[in-house]
């Protein structure tokens, strides 16, 4: 089973998800629709943050689905309301190559910036 990727494509594939719905379209339909065509697997992948996308296939499914790849793309700069300090643990440790005592600074560092920024208004 494929892991999960960044956060970003969490979000992007999970907008994807909410206009194929919308549209009444299968992620097999979806998948068709693609030239060159993809798998309903690939599609379940994309929508489950499993799989990146290349930029002709996001416009591609933006045309598709009817809306703007702007309506697809998650906000520049926002942080994933559902990352736990483990999760961004994780990260660090998978691409700094950390420590766990620097790690865990690190990690709830973050997590309390982030939680500090949404509490701004």
């Amino acid at each position: 089973m494929p892991k999960k990727i960044e956060p970003f494509y969490e979000s992007l594939g999970s907008r994807i998800h909410g206009a194929r719905e919308q549209k009444r379209l299968t992620q097999a339909q979806l998948g068709l629709s693609l030239q060159p065509p993809s798998t309903r697997a690939s599609i379940a992948n994309i929508e489950n943050g499993k799989q990146r996308v290349l930029v002709h296939t996001l416009v591609q499914l933006a045309g598709t689905l009817g809306v703007g790849i702007q309506d697809l793309l998650p906000a520049a700069g926002s942080p994933n309301p559902e990352a736990r300090p483990r999760d961004v643990e994780r990260e660090l440790k998978r691409k700094l190559n950390l420590d766990a005592p620097q790690l865990k600074k690190l990690a709830v560092a973050a997590h309390l910036s982030t939680a500090s920024r949404g509490k701004q208004v």
